[in-house]
């Protein structure tokens, strides 16, 4: 029995062969200059269109200020700003482990309308090497210019601080309750050390995101998250969307 699309059969078939047969060229092409393992990593067109963060003014008002300030595109900013906006009746503070530049911060702390919102890095750089991720890659020195853009932004109740995080950190700092976290600082020590100090501090309902989770060269972060969901299936519900990142949810 034939099921007919409202789209038309036809036109959706020729959609969807066109759409997987770009990703496997794009995909194939990628892999000469990548080691991408191809067995586990696909090239997303969906035949789903609608870009909520084009609907949305207040979104695209400061994406379009921050852009030049963050590596995160559209896709994975809106999921900051739209988490950020929800979670904003929750009692805590918003966390940006591994700001850089600060526009992630930036965008999570417009959208944020109670509490603070915190921006940590070492800017310095990584404290720790990995495969990929050597102490020359991803430095930014320059915390005051952070602090000049913050200005520039009028964003209020929101903190730039210096430190090796959890490390350096202040008793204050230390007895915050937390109602977002976003992790991204590339590598797996630092990553684990940032979720075994914030895990416990996520107040009901609140949100850890792991930035690194699906981004190639970030395959440690994606094994460690792997094992977590593991042990704290209790603690967290973890999804994993399609824009690399992996949301944990507090019970």
């Amino acid at each position: 029995m034939t099921i007919n699309h409202v789209v038309g059969n036809n036109k959706i078939f020729f959609i969807k062969k066109t759409a997987k047969l770009l990703s496997f060229i794009v995909l194939l092409i990628l892999s000469f200059f990548l080691k991408i393992n191809r067995k586990n990593s696909d090239l997303i067109i969906s035949t789903a269109f609608y870009a909520p963060w084009k609907d949305n003014k207040d979104f695209t008002s400061i994406y379009d200020k921050v852009k030049k300030l963050t590596l995160l595109d559209h896709a994975r900013a809106y999921t900051l700003w739209y988490l950020s906006c929800n979670l904003k009746n929750l009692s805590g503070d918003i966390f940006d482990l591994g700001c850089l530049q600060g526009g992630a911060g930036f965008v999570m702390s417009k959208g944020n309308k109670k509490g603070f919102t915190y921006l940590f890095d070492t800017f310095e750089g990584f404290v720790e090497e990995g495969k990929f991720h050597k102490k020359k890659h991803f430095v930014y020195k320059d915390m005051e210019e952070v602090k000049k853009n913050l200005k520039k932004l009028k964003l209020k109740n929101t903190k730039v601080i210096k430190c090796n995080f959890p490390h350096g950190i202040s008793t204050s700092i230390k007895n915050k309750k937390i109602k977002l976290c976003h992790i991204d600082v590339n590598t797996h020590q630092s990553t684990k050390n940032a979720f075994n100090f914030v895990k416990n501090k996520i107040v009901k309902g609140g949100a850890i995101v792991f930035d690194d989770y699906g981004i190639y060269t970030a395959d440690n972060i994606k094994e460690y998250v792997h094992k977590i969901s593991k042990k704290h299936q209790k603690d967290f519900s973890f999804i994993y969307n399609f824009m690399g990142q992996c949301i944990l949810i507090k019970k």
